[in-house]
């Protein structure tokens, strides 16, 4: 007797049917809420259709057009790219500060930075030089080719990297990195069962050394306060104006509030800084001496434009 194997159709529907929770439950409130598409609802839902079209087809990679020139290269499953393709810029907020903050020959760093949106924009758009850190190999080679389709080698420098503690980094410790889990992919233990790859580890500190950074952006899964306890010196560099953090955790904020800064919200279509009040998955903090400076940078911003509207 031989055990009962699932067909072909009931594997499809079941992944339609896991989908299409998705979408409800995720896309289609993330669509209507957006700020760049209050006056415009069913844009979003167009070029999600467009896209979810050329995969059914067949197709494995698609380059498509987004902010000024640059393009995005999207397979099934790059959430941060195709949420860029469908909504323009996918984090909306700390984007935005990014592209308003940075000028030309400022110094963007980018830990965690997964396939480059962040990387992208600092120095496709704002013409920022990026330093993009991500440790995965097949993520880091998708970073690199991304860097190359928009002709950006002369930018960003990418590092296979992940930063971590000080004594992980001094010691040039390998580290297991799970390799299995897309965009989510971090450090896993002896305990983890997925694909997992050891990788290499410097600190904050190290590879900001003799650089100048004038924003930092960490997303780096959960681990943020071991990336944090190697970047004291990079955090008290004069040029340093602000940084974008992913999650909540009080231990991180009060970090951030102890080496003097101040979390805020940001308001891309004002322009305005306000104290931090709603509950974004990212946080952004600006040094406490430096929030005027600040928010003359981020007024005095030239316009920019992704898909019609202007931000």
């Amino acid at each position: 007797m031989t055990g009962r194997t699932s067909s072909p159709n009931v594997e499809f529907f079941c992944a339609m049917f896991s989908k299409l929770r998705a979408l409800v439950r995720y896309s289609i409130p993330e669509f209507l809420n957006h700020p760049l598409w209050r006056g415009r609802r069913l844009q979003p839902f167009v070029r999600f259709a467009r896209l979810q079209l050329i995969f059914a087809l067949g197709e494995k990679r698609v380059y498509l057009r987004w902010i000024d020139k640059l393009m995005l290269p999207m397979e099934k499953g790059d959430t941060g790219l195709t949420g860029n393709y469908y909504l323009g810029l996918h984090e909306f907020e700390d984007m935005s500060f990014a592209i308003h903050l940075l000028r030309q020959g400022n110094i963007f760093i980018d830990v965690g930075s997964n396939l480059g949106s962040f990387s992208l924009l600092a120095s496709g758009v704002s013409k920022a030089n990026s330093f993009a850190f991500e440790p995965v190999p097949a993520t880091y080679d998708r970073l690199t080719e991304n860097i190359g389709v928009n002709f950006l080698g002369d930018k960003i420098v990418a590092k296979r990297l992940a930063l971590s503690t000080p004594l992980n980094g001094l010691n040039q410790a390998k580290l297991r990195f799970s390799s299995d889990r897309g965009c989510m992919n971090s450090f896993v233990d002896d305990s983890y069962t997925g694909s997992a790859i050891c990788v290499d580890v410097s600190t904050l500190d190290i590879e900001c050394k003799n650089l100048a950074p004038v924003l930092i952006k960490i997303d780096v899964e959960g681990f943020e306060e071991d990336v944090l306890e190697g970047a004291s010196e990079a955090l008290a560099k004069s040029s340093l104006l602000a940084v974008i953090i992913e999650g909540q955790a009080e231990r991180v904020n009060r970090f951030f509030r102890d080496a003097g800064f101040v979390d805020v919200n940001y308001i891309p279509l004002s322009r305005r800084i306000e104290p931090h009040t709603k509950r974004f998955s990212n946080r952004i903090w600006i040094k406490k001496d430096k929030i005027d400076e600040v928010s003359n940078l981020l007024l005095t911003a030239p316009p920019q434009v992704v898909y019609g509207n202007n931000f």
